[in-house]
């Protein structure tokens, strides 16, 4: 079954790294509303950076893709990982204390949004290479990467329920990008 799939050569580490940084993509909508809501004390304007951040990564997903199919994955994720990790970063350093003007908050998410990297089809491209399109074996893999993506979703918030316990919400904006640079960089 799955363990076909993971005994290929490669699989098991490009899933588990995959997997890793599309951690983030579980983290980073509830960490970026709770932080940008603390730090400005709206959830007006907290709302509003998550419909940017989440608009501009939904329209522009086609452009990245496209970078992505043009120059291939290792010469345009990295690049991309860094920058959206920076701007994670940014809004995580903004949000850390209370008083951010909305404006940078929605400027930043929304900037951060354009360069979300696109982890999920790189991956799914990296499994049919791996599997040299073995059909049998193609669908097992792409089930087992729809499953564990879909329990990223579900663990995501509760990691960010674990942080918000301990530390301020803009920690969680700063996990989320650390977990998407370094699992985006080990995957490559």
């Amino acid at each position: 079954m799955y363990l076909t799939v993971l005994r290929t050569p490669h699989a098991l580490r490009a899933f588990v790294c995959a997997l890793f940084a599309r951690l983030s993509y579980g983290t980073v909508s509830l960490s970026l509303m709770l932080a940008v809501k603390d730090a400005s004390g709206s959830y007006a304007v907290a709302g509003t950076a998550a419909a940017l951040f989440g608009a501009t990564s939904v329209l522009l997903s086609p452009a990245r893709a496209a970078l992505v199919d043009r120059h291939g994955p290792r010469r345009v994720l990295a690049p991309m990982v860094s920058v959206y990790a920076a701007l994670l970063t940014a809004l995580a350093v903004l949000t850390w204390r209370p008083g951010a003007a909305p404006a940078p908050l929605g400027v930043l998410a929304a900037l951060a949004g354009a360069c979300t990297p696109p982890l999920g089809p790189v991956m799914r491209t990296v499994w049919a290479e791996l599997l040299d399109d073995d059909r049998a074996l193609l669908q097992r893999a792409y089930s087992l990467d729809g499953v564990a993506e879909e329990l990223l979703f579900v663990s995501g918030p509760l990691l960010v329920g674990l942080i918000v316990q301990v530390g301020p919400a803009a920690a969680g904006v700063a996990v989320s990008a650390a977990l998407i640079w370094g699992g985006t960089l080990a995957f490559l």
